[in-house]
């Protein structure tokens, strides 16, 4: 991008998905701007394009987050994706409106009179979103995005939010192949996607056990220095979960993935057929085929592998180890020794290993006792007893 003078400066504004924040962040146009900035003396780097990060979404997020620390995890993992210099950072909801006025307001000032603004984003970021605009009034004259959500329509102007001679371009999403959501068609698309605030779901693991998260992952405990560990999975309500032995893991992938393995609706409606119902089986007759059609289709989705980790946690009460799988969501573990897993995806799906976000790191606080599923022995009080430990 090409560097300007001040009164002809260039704004970026890096838009990233709260829920998928790793996954969605583009790394590669993060990195230009670094080696950009890195290679310039004092007064070109004044001319060098100004970074405006926006995490939105964030309705989505629990509410229990603390907006601060949020700021301050965010400025963080941007740094760990190559983020240069951030010039402000904002939490917004564009369904909501929360935080979109003073992001327009800080970019209005950063712009100059002359400037430039460029909008990018991962797809199905959340940045080519009308009420971003309506907020300050501003009537929508051209299509920035199709029916389809993430196919935003060419680099299109948008006019109406800053001053006459400024500009602002609304830019296509980029294409992150390593996202799980990117290799499913739109139907099952709808299924991964958090539309609702984050629920977690709780479980408590043995050695030998394994939780599915639909058809599409899987993390086995292979080997702990404790007797339990705590997995919370972050995930869209509408994938189901199952645990079980790992000796029965296979079996259970190849038997049931795109049956019971899926969407918790289809998991009744398939439940509610086999049942016998007489009325469901004439007019869901058909849903047979569709699960067994997208039972084909996992073959399309890449090479079914594991990839083994090793991890250490210093206690049960938090979340301190976070493994994240790009587009799909991530497992938060709770343990106060060491452990080795292997995580089963599709190949090529990025694969991260983080700190929790603030506030998520406590799962004694968002879990409710319903969520919590215990696969072992609990003592009186049905936590390990820290002490012997």
């Amino acid at each position: 991008m090409k560097s300007t003078g001040n009164a002809d400066a260039t704004v970026v504004v890096m838009v990233v998905d709260c829920v998928d924040f790793d996954g969605s962040f583009p790394k590669l146009a993060a990195k230009s701007l670094f080696k950009a900035r890195e290679g310039s003396n004092v007064k070109l780097s004044k001319k060098l394009p100004k970074l405006v990060l926006v995490a939105t979404k964030v309705d989505l997020l629990p509410s229990q987050i603390s907006p601060t620390r949020l700021d301050r995890w965010v400025r963080h993992r941007a740094k760990a994706g190559g983020a240069p210099k951030i010039s402000g950072v904002y939490l917004v909801s564009a369904r909501k409106g929360l935080g979109v006025r003073n992001l327009l307001s800080f970019i209005k000032e950063l712009a100059d009179p002359r400037g430039n603004v460029w909008v990018i984003r991962a797809q199905d970021a959340g940045k080519s979103t009308p009420p971003c605009f309506c907020q300050e009034g501003v009537k929508i004259t051209k299509l920035t995005e199709a029916a389809v959500p993430g196919t935003t329509l060419g680099i299109l102007r948008i006019g109406g939010i800053l001053s006459a001679k400024a500009k602002m371009y609304d830019t296509p999403g980029l294409l992150h192949p390593y996202l799980m959501s990117m290799r499913l068609n739109r139907e099952k698309q709808k299924m991964v996607e958090i539309r609702k605030e984050l629920q977690p779901r709780t479980y408590g693991m043995n050695v030998g056990q394994a939780v599915h998260v639909g058809g599409l992952m899987r993390l086995d405990l292979n080997m702990a220095s404790v007797e339990t560990t705590y997995v919370t999975v972050w995930a869209s309500p509408n994938v189901s979960l199952h645990i079980g032995k790992t000796e029965n893991a296979d079996d259970v992938y190849k038997k049931h993935v795109g049956v019971q393995l899926q969407d918790r609706e289809a998991y009744r409606l398939n439940n509610y057929i086999w049942l016998g119902h007489p009325t469901a089986a004439a007019i869901f007759g058909c849903a047979f085929c569709v699960f067994s059609c997208f039972a084909n289709r996992v073959s399309e989705l890449g090479k079914w592998e594991a990839r083994e980790l090793k991890v250490t946690g210093t206690s049960w009460d938090t979340n301190g180890i976070v493994i994240a799988a790009a587009g799909l969501g991530w497992f938060s573990l709770g343990l106060k020794g060491e452990a080795t897993l292997s995580l089963w995806t599709c190949g090529g799906i990025e694969i991260i290993l983080r700190e929790p976000a603030p506030s998520l790191e406590r799962p004694w606080i968002l879990v409710t006792q319903s969520n919590i599923r215990c696969h072992w022995k609990p003592k009186q009080t049905g936590i390990p007893n820290k002490e012997k430990a």
